[in-house]
């Protein structure tokens, strides 16, 4: 934020609850449970809607005023049991607001509490994650329900690591932690990428079967779709790990201290240095060659180079994005030759990862505007277009919410084949 003012004239940012039911949302049977107000819950299904054109399934404790003094402790309980015995979910979701953060609500006291009043609830999971809307965006209120959900979810260390690899017909499996700047096209390339060497992936939380656009017959008030409890009970099995992006490293090395499973974080998936990085390190693993299909993907980004460096070298571009996809764009840009004139981010959590050519900050769309002057393209989300009609710029849609094209959510960005798509889409949005 400019140094100018006191005050965020124009957010980019939006709500960690809203992170947070991204997160709830790749987890099958799941329903989410938000402890805050209607009001609270009816934007983020709003935001979420209008992005990945899908019902959200997204439920409310209903807080009112006088809860906002007395506090909602009660009205958590009898949220928590009236969603078991009216839906029978497999799995509760409850995320926190500022609002009962505020008056200082403990979640897990009043868990446990409605479990000693009701025994048939003893054991059915319960996810709790504390996303104040005064900490954070909404990648750290998805970080903290990854979080939560692998502490809550996935089973002990195993006492006896007998590897199953020499029973015939085992296939191995990877567990893959995707931050939530990649989008459900994006999990869905990443898991046919792991499945190319031979692995099964396991993706928590897994949007690419749950947000990925498909009929359901009705609309139904828990997840449909997305990682199974069956799939997270098979994490301590897993060969390796891989966290994808700035914020999710933390992540994965709670799942390396837990399983003592080998974790490597990839920072990006965008670009030709980064897709090699992961390629590598899955060839690694696995101690096999690269499969002709990623080879040939590589050539062709390669190819794209060749033919189009010379019209995205030396080009301005400004950049405001949640931290994750700021990195990813903004370096995959510099690999091309492309300048970052402006760069962004919603908080400032991983800016010291940032090459030092990357003029990373802290600030919102009124400082895009202050900013971006006499670039050749923004790269934003939708709210970002007013910035680029009052600036008379190119504007290519990124991270969310995307509300004003079709199918972005769907896009690919990453890989091979994503990253020159990425590329097609910056030129072609500069060109007009």
């Amino acid at each position: 934020m400019s140094k100018e003012r006191h005050y965020e004239g124009n957010p980019q940012k939006n709500s960690p609850a809203l992170g947070a039911t991204v997160a709830y949302l790749g987890i099958n049977g799941l329903l989410a449970l938000l402890h805050g107000s209607q009001g609270c819950s009816t934007f983020i299904r709003l935001q979420l809607n209008r992005h990945f054109k899908e019902p959200i399934p997204l439920n409310s404790t209903a807080l009112l005023e006088d809860t906002a003094i007395f506090g909602g402790w009660e009205h958590l309980k009898k949220g928590i049991a009236k969603a078991i015995d009216k839906f029978q979910p497999g799995i509760i979701g409850v995320m926190s607001t500022g609002l009962t953060e505020t008056f200082g609500d403990d979640l897990q006291s009043a868990l446990q509490e409605l479990r000693q009043e009701r025994p048939d609830l003893k054991n059915f999971p319960v996810v709790l994650s504390r996303t104040p809307d005064y900490v954070g965006s909404m990648q750290e209120g998805y970080l903290e329900t990854v979080l939560s959900l692998l502490a809550t979810l996935s089973p002990p260390a195993p006492e006896n690591k007998k590897s199953d690899l020499s029973i015939p017909g085992f296939q191995p499996a990877i567990a893959l932690f995707p931050g939530i700047h990649l989008t459900p096209g994006d999990v869905g390339e990443l898991k046919d990428i792991v499945s190319l060497f031979g692995f099964r992936p396991i993706v928590v939380p897994d949007v690419s079967t749950s947000l990925d656009g498909h009929t359901e017959l009705e609309p139904a008030p828990v997840v449909q779709g997305g990682t199974t409890p069956t799939d997270i009970l098979q994490l301590p099995k897993c060969q390796a790990a891989f966290s994808f992006g700035l914020s999710m490293k933390k992540v994965g090395a709670y799942f390396q201290k837990k399983y003592e499973i080998p974790h490597i974080n990839i920072p990006s998936l965008t670009g030709l240095k980064a897709t090699d990085n992961f390629v590598l390190a899955l060839a690694d693993v696995a101690q096999k060659p690269i499969p002709a299909k990623l080879r040939q993907q590589r050539s062709q980004l390669l190819d794209f180079f060749a033919d189009y460096h010379d019209q995205i070298g030396g080009k301005q571009i400004a950049v405001a994005l949640e931290t994750d996809l700021l990195y990813t764009l903004g370096t995959a840009l510099q690999e091309v030759g492309a300048k970052v004139s402006v760069a962004l981010g919603a908080t400032e959590h991983g800016f010291k990862e940032f090459p030092s050519s990357i003029p990373v900050q802290m600030g919102d769309l009124e400082d895009l505007e202050d900013l971006a002057g006499g670039s050749h393209l923004i790269i934003a989300n939708s709210n970002g277009r007013q910035t680029a009609a009052a600036l008379h710029l190119p504007h290519l849609r990124a991270g969310l919410p995307v509300f004003d094209r079709a199918g972005e959510n769907l896009k690919v960005w990453i890989g091979y084949r994503g990253s020159r798509q990425f590329l097609v889409d910056t030129l072609n949005t500069m060109a007009g």
